[in-house]
């Protein structure tokens, strides 16, 4: 009777081993992957750096160009040198003349592409 159960003892003993020796394996795995994983976020964040700085000079170029746009928003609001611009004279012609003249364009247009 001691024998049944010490071989009972026994098996029961080696499937606990099985069983500790397969989650061994699963936290090797584990163990496997998350060294996977710390490799590949420290390559990421040697990235990081580098898309930082980007960022950072970007946006100081970004800053650089909307001071430029308002200075010259302002300027166009409000000019300082008015006598740098002349008064443009002229008039319209009326619509007959354009209507003729866009005709002669037409025509002088066709004629072009038939040589052609």
């Amino acid at each position: 009777e001691k024998v049944k159960i010490q071989l009972s003892t026994l098996r029961k003993g080696e499937a606990q081993y099985a069983a500790r020796m397969q989650d061994i394996q699963i936290l090797r795995l584990k163990i496997r992957d998350l060294h996977r994983e710390l490799t590949i976020s420290q390559n990421t964040s040697s990235h990081t750096d580098e898309f930082r700085q980007n960022l950072i000079s970007t946006q100081r170029e970004l800053l650089q160009e909307k001071t430029k746009v308002k200075a010259l928003s302002e300027e166009l609001e409000n000019p300082m040198n008015v006598h740098r611009w002349r008064k443009l004279e002229g008039s319209d012609p009326a619509t007959y003349e354009m209507i003729q003249k866009i005709q002669t364009l037409q025509k002088r247009l066709i004629f072009k592409t038939e040589q052609v």
